[in-house]
């Protein structure tokens, strides 16, 4: 087994829930291999530390008020706490519409953009060039080179 698919499976690895092939295969891979190794020690570090949370439980009678409250606005715990993702799979042109009206506003983005822009003189740009290729060449003689060469 190669990489890739060795780190798709520590985590099942790690909890017993690959069958003996896999676990046999996955052995073999983690002795030769140093990185999935260190995947593995890693994902072991924080399964130990998420064990050490404590769990906390709600307050007794906690989901019976939760879901009186929700019975009263007619609507299941499901439909109240992801309301909003039903309404857009059910209505694709509100998709539609907003991908039109994307397109459409980068569209006229770029159009500004580009006649904003004022024509580019050819010699003011060889000018500015020039200069700054002159500005960069000596900060990297004075700078740069000096401590490139200590390096060696």
């Amino acid at each position: 087994m190669d990489c890739k698919k060795i780190r798709k499976k520590l985590s099942s690895y790690l909890d017993n829930e690959v069958n003996l092939d896999q676990k046999s295969k996955i052995k073999e891979h983690l002795k030769k291999c140093k990185a999935c190794s260190y995947q593995l020690k890693q994902l072991r570090q924080i399964q130990s530390l998420v064990q050490k949370i404590p769990s906390q439980k709600p307050e007794p009678g906690f989901y019976e008020r939760l879901s009186s409250r929700l019975s009263e606005k007619g609507m299941s715990l499901k439909e109240r706490l992801f309301g909003w993702g039903y309404s857009w799979r059910l209505s694709p042109r509100i998709a539609i519409a907003a991908s039109i009206v994307l397109i459409l506003s980068v569209s006229l983005l770029y159009l500004w953009r580009s006649s904003s822009i004022s024509g580019v003189n050819i010699e003011v740009f060889q000018k500015e060039y020039i200069y700054y290729s002159n500005e960069m060449s000596s900060f990297a003689e004075e700078s740069v080179l000096p401590v490139l060469l200590e390096i060696k």
